[in-house]
């Protein structure tokens, strides 16, 4: 064997090397530098606004800023809708205080700019029914948050009320464990609307009928019958008895 060859270096020599470890140091620091200095950068705003200013939107003055504060920062970029549906997708499961504040944020956006709307109501609609699957892990607190959000977005007139009524249908289909708590969830959240809403009346009145057959067919425990009652009743209270009409007398007998 040729001893020549043993002091040859790899074709990554070694001062390359060396040059190259100091250009990605030189790029970390210069990165760093410019992560803590320009913070006025627009996606450094946004991220701001996403993570900090969105999760404390509690009040609707609050929400209407916020609105008006992405459409003049950063409405006219796409990767900026994008980052806007993705985090008014991923809510807590906790936070479903934040869920109408949300769907209010929907709301305005959709008169502007559709796309960030139809891909949210799409994303949950697909997870709605992706949970349901599902039977032996399941996540209640999710499965309530997702019915719930969909239900705020109906009223809010961002999700056709068809999504809601697939979705209560779903459940009905297999009516038995945690799908009769996600059915009273979609109908107190959006049921009274779907029930005053001229084209949803006769839908929503037909899925009720076949929920209260199903309760009276089925031997379930109380916290469901309570459950069920109380869910119908908020949609459709029964009718109020009549008051009495007092009698009037003579002022000379009243008194």
């Amino acid at each position: 064997v040729d001893d020549s060859n043993a002091d040859e270096v790899d074709p990554i020599s070694e001062p390359d090397m060396e040059e190259e470890e100091e250009t990605e140091t030189k790029n970390e620091s210069e990165e760093k530098e410019e992560n803590d200095g320009n913070k006025d950068t627009p996606h450094y705003r946004l991220q701001v606004l996403l993570e900090q200013e969105l999760p404390e939107c509690n009040r609707r003055e609050q929400v209407d800023d916020l609105a008006e504060k992405f459409c003049v920062n950063h409405g006219s970029s796409k990767t900026s809708r994008k980052r806007l549906t993705k985090a008014l997708f991923q809510v807590p499961r906790t936070r479903l205080d934040l869920l109408p504040h949300y769907s209010r944020i929907a709301a305005i956006l959709d008169r502007i700019y559709p796309d960030v709307v139809s891909p949210l109501a799409l994303d949950l609609e697909q997870q709605f029914h992706g949970q349901a699957k599902f039977k032996k892990q399941q996540n209640l607190e999710g499965r309530l948050k997702t019915a719930r959000y969909l239900g705020e977005l109906t009223k809010f007139r961002v999700a056709p009320p068809i999504v809601s009524l697939r979705c209560l249908r779903r459940c009905l289909d297999d009516f038995s464990g945690f799908n009769i708590d996600v059915a009273c969830c979609i109908l107190e959240s959006c049921g009274r609307f779907l029930f005053r809403t001229k084209h949803t009346v006769a839908k929503v009145t037909t899925l009720m009928d076949a929920m209260m057959r199903l309760n009276r067919a089925k031997n379930l425990d109380e916290r469901y019958q309570a459950l069920i009652n109380s869910a119908f009743y908020m949609v459709k209270p029964p009718p109020a008895a009549p008051r009495k009409i007092a009698k009037i007398y003579p002022p000379l007998e009243a008194y």
